[in-house]
C-alpha cells in the first residue's frame, strides 16, 4: 500500500496570514488535527497543528507565528512502511503528501491506526 491509499485528500490548507481563531475554528468544523501552511503560490511554508493551536491563547495571533516551518513532506507515491519511519523518525504525527510539487493530502498517524482497527 501506498501513502496515497490512506491519506486524506482532498487537503485543507490555509495561509501564514490567517489567525489562529480562524484555524480553530477550521480544525473543529473540519474535525482535523492539522493544517499545511502554503504561499498563495501554493508552496509549503509550514504546518500549524491542533496541539500548536491548543498552545496559544490569544486568538488573534496570527498563523505565522504559531506554525512548525519543518514540515516533513511524503510522496504519494511512497509505501506506508517508508512514511511510517518518517514519522517514527523525526517524532511527527502528520506528513503533507506531495505530488508533482503540490500538496495533494497530508498523512496522520490515526490514518495508520484506522487501517490497522479496520482490517
Amino acid at each position: 500500500m501506498n501513502v496515497s491509499d490512506i491519506m486524506i485528500s482532498p487537503v485543507v490548507v490555509t495561509q501564514k496570514n490567517k489567525t489562529v481563531k480562524h484555524v480553530r475554528e477550521l480544525l473543529d468544523r473540519k474535525k482535523i488535527n492539522a493544517i499545511p501552511v502554503l504561499t498563495m503560490e501554493g508552496e509549503i511554508e509550514g504546518i500549524v497543528t491542533v496541539s500548536d493551536i491548543a498552545a496559544e491563547s490569544n486568538n488573534d495571533n496570527l498563523v505565522e507565528n504559531i506554525m512548525t516551518t519543518k514540515t516533513h513532506v511524503v510522496s504519494i507515491n511512497s509505501g506506508l512502511q517508508d512514511a511510517a519511519k518518517m514519522m517514527e523518525k523525526h517524532h511527527v504525527h502528520h506528513l503533507v503528501a506531495m505530488d508533482n510539487g503540490q500538496v495533494v493530502g497530508i498523512l496522520s498517524s490515526m490514518d495508520f491506526v484506522k487501517l490497522y482497527a479496520n482490517n
